[in-house]
Formats: C-alpha cells, sequence, structure tokens
C-alpha cells in the first residue's frame, strides 16, 4: 500500500476527480490524503462534505500566488512565442491583462530576459513553509496534483517533489491545458492527459519528453462508458417531446453572448415551419456569462424551447446575481447527450462530448459575434479547436442568418447510417477511449512509480 497524496486546489477539479470517482477509487488499495487551500475563493466546496477519506488544508500566501502569477503570465507568453496560435493567444492575454500588464509580461518573456526575471522572481517568492511541514509529516510516495496546468500548488510540489525525490503525477483536466497554459518551474515526472493530440501538444509546448506523458482520457468522460442511468426515450417524456419528433440540443458557451437571441430564431423557424418535426432543449453553460442585454429566459413564454430541467436552478440563481460556481452532473449531462439528436454550441468542449456520443455537431461562430468577444473570438483560433475543426466534421455556422439552414442540414445528418461510428473514431485521437479504466491506469501507474520500476510506466499503463 502506498501513501498518495492528492492536491486539491479548484472547483472545477473537485467536479472532474473527486465526484466522479477516480481517485476515490485509489482508496482501496493505497492509503490516500487529499490536501486543500485553507479557505481560499478557488476552492468553494466543503471538503467534509466530499465523498473522500481523510483530507487536510494548508495555508496559501497571496502574496507568493501574485509572484508566482506575474511570472505565469511572462512563461505562457514566452512558450507561445513562434507558435501556430501565438497571435490569438496573445490577442486573448492583452485582454485579460490589459495593456500596461500586458506588454511588461511581454518584454520579460524573451527567452534571456525571462531567465534572470525566473530566477529574481522565485528567489523573491521564496518557499513555503507550511507546505513543507505538512509534506513531512506525511511522508508521501507520490504527489497527485490533479490541475489546469496554473494554481495554487503546480510550482511548488514540482520543486518540492523534486528536491526530495518523491515521483509528482499531475492530472491534465481539460484539453486545451497543454496549448494555451504553461509551468513556470520545469514539469512534473509524470504528465496524465486526454490523448494523443494532448500528448503531442504537451511535448511541443511543455518541453516535456513523450516517454513522461501518458494519455488516460478524460477523468470527467469516465461516466461516459456506461449506460445512461435514464433512458433517452423517458427523458424525452420527461421533456414533454413525442416520439419521432427531433431534438436539438443548444448547448451553450461559458462566453458571454445573447443565447436568447439564437433560441428566439430557433423558435420562430419551428413555428413558421422552416425548421419542422422539432424541439430545442436549451442547456447554459455550467460557468455562463451573460449580457446585460440579454432577455431573460423564464421571462419568455416559449412553444418548442425548453431548458435542460437540471439546470433551470442554476441559470435563475445565476440571472439573480448569484456567481457561484455550477458543479454540474456529468451523470445528467450524459442523459441529455444520449437523448438528443444533434448539438449546436456557440464554442464548448461539449461539441466534443456530444461527437463523443456520436452526435452531429455544429459550432456557431459567426464574425458578427465573435468580433465582440475577444475572449470568444480568440479560443475559436487556438491550436486545440482549430485541430478539432480539421480532424472531426463539425461544420460552423458563420453568419446568424444562417442558424436555422444549418441546424436543419445538421439534424438531416443525425439520420445518415454511419455517422455516430465516424464521429467516435474521429474523436479517438483527442480522447483515449482505451479499454481500461482512468482509474485502473492511475492506480498502475502509482504502484509503478512506487516500486521504482519508472520504465513500466513509460509507455503508459
Amino acid at each position: 500500500m502506498a501513501k498518495l497524496v492528492v492536491f486539491i486546489d479548484h472547483d472545477i477539479i473537485v467536479r472532474h476527480f473527486v465526484l466522479s470517482g477516480v481517485l476515490r477509487a485509489l482508496e482501496a488499495g493505497h492509503e490516500v490524503v487529499y490536501v486543500f487551500p485553507d479557505s481560499h475563493r478557488r476552492v468553494t466546496s466543503d471538503p467534509a462534505c466530499l465523498p473522500i477519506s481523510r483530507y487536510r488544508t494548508v495555508p496559501v500566501s497571496e502574496a507568493r500566488l501574485h509572484g508566482y502569477r506575474r511570472l505565469y503570465h511572462a512563461t505562457v507568453l514566452k512558450m507561445l512565442r513562434g507558435t501556430r496560435d501565438a497571435h490569438a493567444v496573445f490577442a486573448f492575454w492583452r485582454e485579460m491583462l490589459g495593456r500596461r500588464a500586458y506588454w511588461t509580461s511581454w518584454c520579460l518573456s524573451w527567452p534571456g530576459i525571462h531567465h534572470l526575471y525566473q530566477q529574481r522572481m522565485l528567489a523573491r517568492i521564496g518557499g513555503h513553509p507550511p507546505l513543507d511541514d505538512l509534506l513531512h509529516e506525511e511522508k508521501p510516495d507520490v504527489i497527485i496534483h490533479p490541475t489546469v496546468l496554473e494554481g495554487l500548488f503546480v510550482a511548488d510540489l514540482v520543486q518540492w517533489g523534486r528536491a526530495h525525490g518523491v515521483p509528482t503525477v499531475y492530472l491534465m483536466n481539460s484539453w486545451d491545458n497543454p496549448a494555451v497554459k504553461a509551468m513556470t518551474v520545469g514539469a512534473p515526472d509524470r504528465l496524465v492527459v486526454w490523448g494523443e493530440h494532448s500528448r503531442l501538444l504537451a511535448r511541443e509546448r511543455l518541453r516535456m519528453p513523450l516517454s513522461r506523458i501518458l494519455s488516460f482520457g478524460a477523468a470527467q468522460f469516465e461516466v461516459y462508458r456506461r449506460p445512461p442511468r435514464e433512458t433517452p426515450a423517458a427523458y424525452r417524456q420527461r421533456l414533454g417531446v413525442p416520439p419521432g419528433r427531433r431534438l436539438l440540443l443548444y448547448a451553450g458557451s461559458s462566453k458571454g453572448l445573447d443565447e436568447t437571441a439564437h433560441l428566439l430564431a430557433l423558435e420562430e423557424a419551428i413555428a413558421t415551419g422552416r425548421l419542422a418535426n422539432c424541439a430545442v432543449l436549451y442547456r447554459p453553460h455550467p460557468w455562463r456569462a451573460q449580457l446585460e442585454s440579454e432577455i431573460d429566459f423564464f421571462a419568455r413564454a416559449w412553444r418548442h424551447v425548453a431548458m435542460a430541467p437540471d439546470m433551470a436552478g442554476y441559470y435563475r440563481r445565476r440571472r439573480g446575481g448569484d456567481m457561484s460556481p455550477n458543479l454540474a452532473d456529468y451523470e445528467e449531462t450524459h442523459v441529455t447527450l444520449s437523448a438528443v439528436d444533434a448539438v449546436v454550441s456557440p464554442l464548448s468542449t461539449i461539441l466534443l462530448e456530444a461527437a463523443l456520443h456520436g452526435k452531429p455537431i455544429l459550432a456557431y461562430l459567426p464574425d458578427e459575434d465573435m468580433k465582440q468577444n475577444v475572449a470568444l473570438f480568440s479560443m475559436a483560433k487556438t491550436v486545440h479547436f482549430r485541430d478539432f475543426f480539421e480532424r472531426v466534421d463539425c461544420p460552423r455556422c458563420v453568419s446568424p442568418g444562417d442558424l436555422v439552414a444549418d441546424c436543419e442540414r445538421l439534424l438531416e445528418a443525425a439520420g445518415r447510417a454511419g455517422i455516430a461510428a465516424e464521429l467516435r473514431r474521429q474523436c479517438e485521437f483527442f480522447v483515449d477511449a482505451g479499454e481500461r479504466s482512468y482509474a485502473d491506469r492511475l492506480d498502475t501507474l502509482a504502484r509503478s512509480l512506487v516500486g521504482g520500476s519508472a520504465s513500466r510506466a513509460n509507455g503508459g499503463p
């Protein structure tokens, strides 16, 4: 039995790795201790209420985090110099940081200057005695950190593991992480990614050898391996969708767009017969941003559009000003995606999830909307979405006036023989389906590192 210390630093990590059960499965064969930041805004979940074994908390210094964040900005710009999507990602950071902070980071990202800046910043940031004390007390055999590759513990754990000869395993949270994120002080002993696409990107941008990058699939998608807990027929009946009627899912984006306006266009098209024999299901993004000018969905009387039942309460809270995160249940997402015929979304990972379910997909990316939203415009041009559009059959709607006609063609595609199998095959490059579960492969990796048989893990469990 190995001693595994698992660091959790964000609510999204709770959703994807804790609530999915992939980490809890390790408790059957190992002693697992979870570590959370002490009262930090990134983790609003109460560890005492989570389905985990023993946990501890550690204080984090905002002054140290500020220093790491400044170093991170310069590091990510350095990493992206000369890449295929550098222009788009630089535009994103200009918008996020503001003109002065962006140009400061850009100047500090030049290779020679950056090395000196990194040394200076690390000396200023200094050590983290509470974290050192905790790790010395726990004496881990392996440190495991599910992460977006930027956060509260990323840099400290790499340095501590290297200094004390303890293997570090980082579990990539999302497919865009190696494309647009950077690590400031080196890399972990093993990085677990979703599939071959993110594996190659991690080698290119994070400068890690392929032997240390393993593809296990996505922890949060493990639920998609089993049948949904509610049959498509039962779910459609609950929505009031008659048998034989086509059901189109409009999946919202996390970026601020007038999604109600898009739904109104679809509602009118169904009412006038342009989009025949169809109903629309609206599923807001769990971290949706909203425009002040956007009409409240529930202020309208809809005849052909319905809100996904599991998201209605969240939507109302968000409209009321409650900005707390929503840890949406992937079981319910699985039910929804299994029941619909096709999916349209402005830009979201749910396009990939829908394709994994064999559902035809359409990306809504009109220039009129995109140019008013720098974050969305930039994301559409980043390498992970560009590669996705090249490899997966995902047409793009490039004008608001084309939305209805494009959705009609999308629903027609749902009836084509073999389309579901073809979409799933295309997605294998992005998400390693594998026969073995994520938890099983993670368990094998941990055992190999504890036993000193690192060569066994190089090819991937």
